[in-house]
């Protein structure tokens, strides 16, 4: 099966391009704000990976990105500040 290239529209103004392969993602682009931006990227990638050299890099792996925290909700608040009360009522005691 050959590989192919899939726009994808995440939001109002962002696109991506995403090479799958077998159905394995392979590689996925930066947010573009444009379709055609997207397009013209798709075509700058098809031009530049036929010459691409592969190279072994030494050192460390770069880090996996990792999620942002998310924010905590009401209840969870509302249960930490019953908590630190608590703990400083009992060491007011």
């Amino acid at each position: 099966m050959a590989a192919k290239f899939e726009v994808r529209q995440g939001g109002k103004d962002e696109f991506r391009w995403v090479l799958r392969s077998q159905g394995r993602i392979l590689a996925t682009s930066e947010a573009h704000t444009r379709k055609t931006s997207c397009l013209k990227a798709i075509e700058s990638f098809r031009k530049a990976a036929p010459t691409a050299s592969v190279t072994e890099a030494t050192g460390p792996a770069a880090p996996a990105k990792t999620a942002l925290p998310r924010p905590a909700t009401a209840t969870v608040a509302k249960a930490a500040k019953a908590r630190a009360s608590k703990k400083r009522s009992a060491q007011t005691s």
